[in-house]
């Protein structure tokens, strides 16, 4: 079972870019049926991991820093978990708000 820990303050998250239009980068867990936003510790891990994730041919994914509690604010309203991922894709940890786990 991956359990909930204290927020780090910064995260590596993707990006997504569609036209002029910038928004964080979410799967859905189809097996699971959860959607979240996949989260690093590092850009390095992040960009290895972007190549494992499901992307829309045309839009563009960039690893960025961003603080986990900015995360964690934009995701509050939406039913997004935040886990931490490996390069691998496999959940290290999850992030997300206790109102927004399952």
């Amino acid at each position: 079972m991956v359990e909930m820990v204290e927020l780090p303050e910064w995260l590596w998250i993707v990006i997504e870019t569609e036209g002029n239009q910038d928004r964080l980068f979410g799967q859905h867990d189809q097996e699971k049926d959860i959607f979240f936003i996949p989260s690093f510790y590092s850009q390095e891990v992040g960009e290895t991991c972007l190549n494992f994730l499901l992307k829309v041919p045309g839009r563009r994914y960039e690893v960025q820093a961003m603080r986990a509690a900015e995360i964690v604010k934009t995701i509050q309203t939406h039913d997004y978990q935040l886990l931490i991922l490996d390069e691998n894709g496999k959940v290290l940890e999850d992030l997300s708000p206790p109102s927004n786990q399952h």
